[in-house]
């Protein structure tokens, strides 16, 4: 599973600002609230109510309703339609975005896809006190072995430990 490190996460939306507010917050809300690209690129007005961003997940998962955060609100008031979508590209458009400007952040490559984003996610809640149960619901799961997967180990960290073992 790859996910990005809360630093490069950091640099990625910084170079999303610089580059295009859209794509920044696409990625924003990507990360923020878990989601799938096809659910942010289905997001509409409807969507946003009382400070909430409400979705019912894809892939048989469950509706959620999350608290919008503090540095999605400007963003959002700038370019929430009044009707239709609010990203009018396709997956395929979002993802050579993602890509782009993870790459123009210095993202090794094979990190720089939008799933990566709901994985970071999920490792930051983990990384930062979430149990099981509350990743679960913020991320939609209707079964929690689709949220356990978050605690395989990944390469990075199987490398580390092996080199760690070797005394390198």
């Amino acid at each position: 599973m790859k996910y990005l490190s809360k630093s490069e996460l950091g640099t990625m939306l910084q170079k999303a600002e610089e580059s295009s507010p859209l794509d920044h917050l696409m990625i924003l809300l990507a990360f923020n609230h878990g989601l799938r690209v096809s659910e942010v690129l289905s997001l509409t007005s409807d969507n946003f109510k009382d400070g909430h961003l409400i979705v019912q997940r894809l892939k048989g998962s469950c509706k959620t309703a999350q608290r919008l955060l503090p540095n999605e609100a400007a963003l959002l008031a700038k370019f929430m339609p009044i009707e239709g979508l609010l990203f009018t590209f396709d997956r395929t458009t979002a993802w050579r975005h993602i890509k782009k400007i993870g790459v123009a952040a210095g993202i090794e490559s094979f990190k720089c896809f939008p799933h990566a984003l709901k994985h970071t996610t999920a490792m930051v809640g983990l990384q930062g006190g979430m149990n099981l149960p509350e990743l679960q619901a913020y991320l939609g799961h209707k079964s929690g072995a689709s949220t356990m997967m978050y605690l395989k180990i990944d390469d990075d960290k199987a490398c580390k430990a092996f080199a760690a073992a070797l005394g390198a």
